[in-house]
Parts: structure tokens; sequence; C-alpha cells
């Protein structure tokens, strides 16, 4: 990659950062077409945030990525938010326009992609679980329910009260019916019997805890219920292990990871990465640092 006076910066802002997979798959991508960006990783402390936000408008610098625990405290800095963002009550995409700074959440965009062009379900299930009621459960279920295909999502959690929280947003917003329930063998039993998909947003099975899964009995498991796990380190997961072992369709994070990435580099740039290359190179990392 060759830097100039010229390169236009684009980065990803976080604490910690320095496990981020951002710089791997954007500089390929700058790379392979041959761009004039290049892409850095900036640790700022959660109490720099105004700071850094300042200081990308002060630079010029054209766009940043924005992960935990920043995505919701840079909204109150930007110009603009987007309505997904608005929505999801998170911003992982800054882009600088024109002098304003604008806020997007492009998970959405990552997780329905990858819903239908990886999964291959070109229309979704009626009936869909998420697993988990964290940041990214947000943004799944904000995704989800915004489709027209979709009549209900149900959201299980180990705190319920977290998830009817979540479910209370997201009802109001979406206007389908978002049900709750606890992350134990029956619920997940009488739950995915229904379902046509699920989405797993808990980070249980990341590395290096790979032997975790949010899931308690694989009997719960039917062959036509098809999984999409939001872990991409390891690129298999326990879970995904435990679907396929019963004849149901399994994937995990990485293309969800990729095209999020993508989206965000064609908010930048204008033009549309390579995907395949950005995928590629997170594969070399993860089996690279296993």
């Amino acid at each position: 990659m060759n830097i100039r006076a010229t390169s236009r910066v684009l980065g990803v802002i976080g604490d910690p950062v320095a496990h981020s997979f951002s710089p791997d798959m954007h500089n390929a991508a700058i790379a392979a077409l041959d761009v004039d960006y290049c892409y850095v990783a900036f640790h700022v402390l959660p109490d720099r945030i105004a700071e850094a936000i300042h200081g990308m408008r002060g630079l010029n610098i054209r766009g940043l990525n924005v992960t935990i625990p920043h995505k919701l405290a840079v909204m109150e800095h930007l110009d603009r938010i987007s309505e997904e963002a608005s929505a999801v009550g998170a911003v992982n995409t800054i882009s600088h326009e024109d002098g304003a700074l604008v806020g997007y959440n492009t998970d959405v965009y990552g997780i329905l992609t990858a819903l239908r062009e990886i999964a291959g379900l070109k229309t979704l299930p009626a009936q869909c679980v998420v697993l988990g009621a964290g940041g990214a459960a947000r943004a799944v279920t904000y995704a989800l329910g915004m489709q027209d295909a979709v009549q209900r999502v149900t959201l299980l959690n180990r705190t319920v009260a977290r998830a009817e929280a979540l479910a209370g947003d997201m009802e109001k917003i979406t206007g389908k019916t978002i049900a709750v329930g606890p992350l134990d063998a029956e619920t997940q039993r009488r739950s995915f019997a229904d379902a046509g998909a699920v989405v797993n947003t808990t980070s249980l099975g990341m590395y290096p805890k790979v032997n975790a899964s949010p899931l308690v009995d694989v009997r719960a498991v039917h062959p036509g219920l098809v999984l999409c796990d939001t872990v991409f380190n390891p690129l298999e997961t326990q879970l995904m292990r435990a679907f396929k072992s019963v004849g149901a369709p399994a994937f995990g994070g990485l293309d969800m990871l990729v095209f999020q990435g993508a989206r965000s580099f064609a908010i930048w740039t204008g033009v549309e990465p390579p995907t395949d290359v950005m995928k590629n190179a997170v594969v070399k990392r993860v089996r690279r640092e296993a």
C-alpha cells in the first residue's frame, strides 16, 4: 500500500481496539482497488470521545468505524444520524460529508445481506429468534422487524428484563410482535419449533472461550432452522457445529462482518469494495492467531 500526502484517512475508534479486524479488511480492499486511502486504528478512551470527534473534523478524516463502547456516545457529537442508526440507537460508521459528520449503522445491512446472500433466505421466515439482547441484538431485531415477511421476532436472553426493554422499543419502531423469554432449554424448544431462522448475537463461543454456546439442548433444533451466528472468531463455533449435527444449516459471523464493513467502505469512498478480498484478509488473520 502506497501512502502519499494526498491519501485520505479512514479508521476505527474503540476501547480496546488492538484486536480489531477492520484494518485488515479495509486495507486489503484499498490495496486491491488501488484507491488513495489508508485505514488505521485509534485507541480512544471513553472520556475522550468528544475530543476524538472534534479531531476528526480538524484533521479532515474521511471516515471512522465505531466499535465498543462508543457506538452510543458518539451520537451527540454528530451533525446528522441516519434513520437506521437512530432506530437502533447506535452508530458504527461516521462519514465526513461536506463539512458535516453523519452517523450510520451498517450492521443492519450486514445481517440482512448475510441472511439473503449467504444463508439463502431470499424471503425471510415469518418467525425468527434472536439470542441475546445487547447492542448487536438491537440491530438484528430492527433489521428483521422491518421486513414485510417477518411477522414475529422472539428475543431470548439470560436477563429477561433487558430483553423486555428491547422488545418494547422495537415493537414501537417496527410495528411487529416482539416476544421475549429466558435463555433456557424449554423456552428454546418452544421458540425454535415454529421458527425458520435463529440469529445468535451473544458472545458465547467467541475466542478464546470457544467451547461455550447459548444452545442448552441440541434437541430443540430442527433441520429446517437456519442459524446465523454473529461470532466470527473462530470461523466455526460450537453453536454452528451443534446445528450442523442435526442437519440444520449454520453460518458464521464472518460474512456479516464483511458486509457491514463493505457498506461503510462504499459510504466513504463511493466505490463498492471486493468482499472476497476483505473476507480472505480476515480469514488469514484468524488462522494465523489460532
